[in-house]
């Protein structure tokens, strides 16, 4: 037992020995593998690049991708174009710092690219912001016609939904013993004041109250809606009627009819729903970005479906002072003229705001590159020189932005192709420094990527699917 216990530690003591060494062994041409391999990818960018009329390929998305053979992207996976290392991008990747931020474009490098320039002007910020919107009643045009006493009605004149009735017009004829009581109430009174007039009574107090008792008498006729010419008919007829015709005390249609013939009502039930249409409202709902651009008193263009190619003229005259916080967007009230009684409520069309905001400096859209951290923008200095700037923006007219700040006027930029001047930017700078960083990284022949260590270069994020 002793002898097998003394050979089992030997032998353990001797694998010990023999496997210590060849991990360190291990560990030794792993680095240096690494190592090599980092800097022949370094280096393989770098000779691409440095070697004048030599061909290579690159990603117009992603410049920062470089092979030696075509392929994809492994980012984006678009297809990868070919590109030529000349002289300029020699010059221009030993640009000294004072130079930063600057690349020289020859002639063909500019037609290539679709390079456009213009100039930065100032000019007056007028703002046409479209906002869909819905036709509405007026509400101050919009009124009830309900019952003033109890009854039971007779007659309908206005029997239908949607007909338009004028101020003054028969609505229906009904019999109210409230009305029956007061038409008595008031001869009475009319009666006394006659007889006291007849028989020349001078008291002052007696005089004072029969004129009180025939005006609170008259003034309960009034509030029950009738009218002054029926009561000079009953002043001269002096019989009560049993049933009376009311009128209608505004003009408008009815959108709702609630009462028939034979119906009884009560005090205060709504009989007709009536709206004055010859003035509408149009509801739109305007984004809180968009909210600067709208004033009260500014004027409003409305295109409905209903009539395509016509426009309604009106102006804003209300901002509603409550945001819907689902929507993000405030309600903005528009009044318009209903001529040829052409509008109808409910419809659906799109609002045109026109407002003047004062002046200022404005260039196209497609000169401003918004990279995250800071807005971009290319200015020519000089014959084929492009120097970045940093720009903030204000709000969008049309299709070009206001700048704050960065320009002047008079500065030339360029208008289309600056993503592309940004790329080549990128490239001639080794995808180290330019107008915004990206993670560097080289394709070899193979298509795979290998992430680059260089200083400047966001690092590529591992779990990215190629």
């Amino acid at each position: 037992m002793k002898v097998k216990e003394f050979i089992k530690g030997y032998k353990m003591k001797t694998l010990k020995l023999l496997i210590i060494p060849l991990i360190i062994f291990g560990v030794i041409i792993t680095g240096c593998t690494k190592k090599n391999s980092d800097n022949d990818g370094h280096q393989h960018s770098q000779e691409l690049k440095k070697e004048a009329g030599k061909e290579y390929y690159t990603c117009t998305m992603h410049p920062q991708v470089i092979s030696d053979k075509p392929g994809v992207c492994p980012i984006c996976n678009m297809e990868l174009v070919k590109k030529t290392v000349d002289q300029s991008s020699d010059a221009s990747a030993a640009t000294p710092k004072d130079m930063e931020g600057m690349i020289a474009l020859n002639g063909n490098k500019l037609v290539l690219a679709n390079v456009t320039t213009e100039k930065v002007e100032r000019t007056s910020l007028n703002k046409e912001l479209n906002a869909y919107s819905y036709m509405d009643f007026a509400e101050q045009n919009r009124k009830l016609v309900s019952a003033r006493f109890n009854g039971r009605i007779e007659k309908l004149f206005i029997n239908r939904t949607g007909e338009n009735i004028r101020k003054g017009q028969p609505l229906f004829e009904i019999y109210s013993p409230d009305i029956v009581q007061a038409q008595n109430e008031y001869l009475i009174a009319l009666g006394n004041n006659a007889q006291q007039i007849s028989y020349g009574l001078s008291q002052a107090n007696g005089n004072a109250r029969q004129n009180n008792l025939l005006t609170s008498a008259r003034k309960k006729l009034e509030l029950f809606g009738i009218t002054e010419q029926q009561i000079k008919n009953l002043e001269a007829t002096k019989a009560v009627k049993l049933t009376i015709i009311y009128y209608s005390p505004i003009s408008g249609t009815v959108i709702d009819k609630k009462v028939q013939e034979g119906q009884y009502v009560n005090e205060g039930a709504v009989l007709y729903d009536v709206a004055d249409m010859s003035t509408l409202w149009s509801i739109s709902e305007v984004y809180e970005k968009d909210l600067s651009a709208v004033k009260i008193g500014s004027k409003a263009a409305l295109n409905l479906q209903a009539y395509p190619g016509k426009t309604f003229e009106g102006k804003v005259t209300f901002i509603y002072p409550v945001l819907n916080s689902a929507s993000r967007t405030v309600k903005v009230r528009s009044e318009f003229a209903n001529k040829g009684n052409l509008l109808r409520p409910q419809m659906y069309g799109q609002t045109t705001f026109k407002s003047n905001m004062g002046s200022g400096l404005l260039v196209p859209s497609g000169a401003v590159l918004f990279t995250g951290k800071r807005n971009i923008a290319w200015v020519k200095t000089s014959d084929g020189m492009f120097e970045s700037r940093t720009v903030e923006v204000g709000n969008k007219f049309g299709d070009k932005y206001e700048v704050l700040s960065g320009l002047k006027a008079g500065d030339e930029v360029a208008a289309t192709g600056g993503f592309l001047i940004d790329s080549e930017s990128q490239l001639q700078s080794g995808g180290g420094t330019s107008a915004h960083q990206h993670g560097g990284m080289n394709m070899d022949n193979k298509g795979q990527s290998n992430q680059k260590g260089n200083s400047g270069n966001q690092q590529m994020d591992p779990n990215m699917k190629m």
